[in-house]
């Protein structure tokens, strides 16, 4: 079975169970945790491993060697967290927000629609934040690195598209169904920003489009 259809029997299996929320919270994910990798060979490794966005790559220490793959190599990871025992699934689609040209990234996915995904990319992010001393009425400048999270939108035919925290773009990727989701978001008072009113979002699309 070649890649592309291992994708979409993965991604089929996922739909199966019509709409799922992934059971975790956004968290820094450059840490070792246990779990396996399936690359596009149909390999299955097994062993601690560590995601990094940033450079869509993924590391896995199998049997004390630790070995690299591109998001283009890989076509799930799965990963047990350390700390909560949540479950979390990542996936290679090819994306890019303005060329033809669609490198692989990685995803998570976070919830799984039979017509509509909510995926999203982790970023640590340093900044540099002003902080006001009351004692010497002051203002000093500080770094800090805090976890930025992408969220996008996967359509059929692993179309991704980036939400970009836009309720304009939001509206104009569910636009079949644009005044239900533009009136769901007004009265609800969603924010496109925050996980779980995105996937509040796309589970009103789905059954909207059962």
């Amino acid at each position: 079975m070649n890649t592309l259809k291992t994708t979409i029997s993965i991604l089929l299996f996922l739909a199966s169970f019509g709409y799922g929320i992934a059971q975790n919270s956004i968290k820094d994910l450059e840490n070792w945790n246990p779990g396996y990798i399936v690359t596009v060979d149909e390999d299955t490794l097994y062993g601690p491993i560590i995601v990094n966005y940033q450079n869509d790559l993924v590391q896995i220490n199998e049997e004390n060697t630790v070995k690299t793959f591109g998001a283009n190599q890989i076509i799930m990871v799965y990963i047990k967290d350390n700390d909560s025992d949540n479950e979390r699934y990542i996936y290679s689609f090819p994306f890019h927000p303005y060329s033809d040209f669609k490198p692989s990234k990685l995803f998570e996915m976070l919830y799984s629609g039979k017509s509509i995904c909510l995926l999203a990319r982790e970023m640590l992010v340093t900044e540099t934040v002003p902080m006001y001393d009351n004692f010497t009425y002051r203002t000093y400048y500080t770094t800090r690195t805090r976890l930025l999270s992408e969220f996008f939108f996967l359509f059929s035919e692993k179309k991704v598209r980036a939400v970009n925290n836009s309720k304009k773009v939001v509206l104009n990727l569910l636009a079949d169904k644009k005044d239900e989701i533009k009136k769901l978001i007004s009265t609800q008072k969603l924010s496109l920003t925050q996980k779980e009113d995105l996937i509040r979002i796309v589970t009103e699309y789905n059954k909207l489009k059962k």
